[in-house]
């Protein structure tokens, strides 16, 4: 018998709907809960042989900005970690490309004792703001790349260390200024807030494309972008069912973003158009609250 061992990362890039962008269209993961969780909602758990991890399938965008410990966190608290993680989703995409922007073309946009400080910053900086901002993004990228190869007691003290004698450096030689580095430190700090490796991906790779747009059109070029990439998330699928449900197309079962109560969760989403609608029967807290 002829046995074919798969990498797991080579299924998802050979069964997924469309492989022309980088958006992750199945959940990876090597968490039995999170996988079990996902098997419970009616989605469809890929195990291959040898490999640690699984595949997800259908992947939604909701499910790559939400985490494993959302289920175990009361839902206040939960709901409120994924405000914060479209937050940083939102700063990760557009903060670089908004400074470049507002810089080169919106300056009346920036309150004057900004506009003044940020000019005083620049005032000894020969380079071009592009040129800054592309150096500082390629050099994170560089030392993150590098924390991750290095062994594990060296790799946080390389990303520290690195990013700091760097960064001085930088400001220290009139490369770049310190406004800038605050705001591509916020920008890494914000990506890794994303739950999902793979959707940080995405969004680390599509944020030098807004830089580009916003430095040569402005908010023209921002715009255009956002237009252009809430056109591929409306159009694309997984599996046959739509990137962004439950909200396009809206579902009877409004089953969202935001968590409801655990003792409310007892219908799956959907869209799935599972053979039974629901996880489990009404009959959680029936003492306290009434059966919906």
């Amino acid at each position: 018998m002829l046995t074919v061992f798969f990498l797991l990362g080579q299924l998802e890039q050979l069964i997924e709907d469309d492989g022309k962008f980088s958006l992750p269209q199945m959940i990876s993961t090597e968490r039995p809960d999170k996988a079990s969780n996902f098997l419970l909602e009616g989605r469809v758990v890929i195990l291959v042989n040898g490999s640690p991890y699984s595949l997800i399938a259908p992947g939604t965008l909701i499910d790559f900005i939400t985490s494993p410990e959302d289920t175990n966190l009361k839902y206040q608290f939960a709901n409120l970690l994924k405000i914060i993680r479209v937050l940083a989703v939102t700063l990760t995409l557009l903060l670089p490309g908004f400074y470049v922007a507002i810089t080169n073309f919106h300056q009346e946009l920036i309150p004057t004792e900004l506009l003044f400080a940020i000019v005083a910053s620049r005032e000894n900086i020969p380079l071009p703001i592009i040129f800054e901002i592309l150096v500082m993004e390629f050099a994170f990228e560089l030392i993150r790349e590098a924390g991750l190869r290095v062994p594990t007691p060296i790799g946080p003290t390389i990303g520290i260390v690195g990013a700091l004698i760097l960064g001085q450096a930088a400001v220290d030689a009139n490369i770049v200024s310190p406004i800038l580095i605050i705001v591509v430190a916020i920008t890494a700090i914000a990506s890794f807030a994303i739950p999902d490796f793979s959707f940080g991906f995405h969004c680390r790779v599509s944020r030098f494309i807004y830089v580009l747009l916003g430095y040569f059109l402005g908010f023209l070029g921002i715009g255009i972008c956002l237009f252009v990439h809430a056109l591929i998330l409306a159009d694309l699928k997984s599996f046959g069912y739509s990137y962004l449900q439950p909200y396009i197309p809206v579902t009877k079962d409004y089953k969202g973003l935001f968590l409801s109560p655990s003792w409310k969760r007892e219908h799956r989403a959907d869209f799935l158009n599972t053979k039974r609608p629901k996880k489990q029967a009404d009959t959680s807290m029936t003492w306290k609250h009434t059966s919906h």
